[in-house]
């Protein structure tokens, strides 16, 4: 036993595999959804987070709406319609931001202080047809309290083509998906599927955007989730629809290009108290 244990005492058990330039992307891409429980108010030296060694992990999951993109200080892009879902429950929304250290994933839940309408430039008003928004989520980080989600950087969506390869990141299947194995359970963390730009659709009227079309089925959860360019790791858009069939996720999804998100993004500023 003693060689045994001397062959076996490098394996990784804890390990969630090397840093790649997608597992980074993955840092910025965080749940939105409701919380089954109470969360204790966020104060300096008192950390309200969950981890991975909590056996109770499962009752504390949150019920997984959409993936928000960490787009700035502050500010989260994800689907109107992610933002409509929590506010027809009536209950208030939050955003779940992963620690991440060697052994150990801590989950710190985050509540969404309001939600921005995409306005269009065209006609500087709310364009509802353009299922995007940006949430204001004022995260103070500090060394009791670390906020540890990067911001992305965005691509050049417009320099785009049909064929070109792409990664779609975000939670597929929302809260269910880290329920369905029978041991590994209840780790929160973002999925990827690669495929490639399969059309790009321009817009027919003022009301509409360019849409990039994606040879990816998402699944529900997906929406608000990331077009990342495999190479660089830059966003070059966002997940706001899938085709499905009979209830069946297509290869086919939809999402608004960075070169319509980045600078809606840019020009909101706010204060804190």
């Amino acid at each position: 036993m003693d060689k045994y244990k001397e062959l076996t005492k490098d394996i990784p058990w804890n390990s969630a595999g090397k840093e790649t330039v997608i597992s980074k992307v993955g840092r910025s891409l965080v749940p939105v959804g409701i919380l089954p429980f109470q969360p204790q108010p966020i104060k300096e030296g008192k950390i309200p987070y969950i981890t991975n060694e909590n056996p109770d992990r499962e009752k504390y999951l949150m019920n997984i709406v959409g993936t928000s993109i960490q787009a700035g200080k502050g500010k989260l892009v994800t689907c109107g319609h992610v933002v409509e879902a929590i506010v027809n429950q009536k209950a208030s929304g939050y955003i779940l931001a992963r620690l991440l250290r060697k052994g150990l994933v801590a989950y710190t839940p985050y509540p969404i202080q309001t939600a921005l309408k995409y306005v269009d430039p065209r006609t500087d008003k709310v364009n509802k047809d353009v299922d995007l928004s940006v949430l204001i989520v004022p995260a103070k980080s500090t060394e009791q309290v670390p906020y540890e989600v990067p911001d992305i950087e965005w691509g050049d969506s417009s320099q785009l083509g049909v064929g070109d390869p792409v990664i779609v990141g975000g939670y597929p299947h929302g809260t269910e998906m880290f329920k369905f194995t029978q041991s590994n359970r209840g780790i929160v963390q973002p999925t990827f599927y690669n495929g490639i730009i399969s059309a790009i659709l321009p817009a027919t009227n003022s009301k509409e955007t360019r849409i990039l079309q994606v040879s990816v089925a998402s699944a529900g959860g997906m929406s608000g989730g990331a077009i990342i360019e495999p190479s660089s790791g830059k966003v070059m858009g966002m997940i706001t629809s899938c085709v499905h069939s009979n209830g069946i996720p297509q290869s086919i999804s939809y999402a608004i290009p960075s070169e319509i998100i980045a600078p809606y993004v840019e020009i909101i500023t706010f204060k804190t108290k």
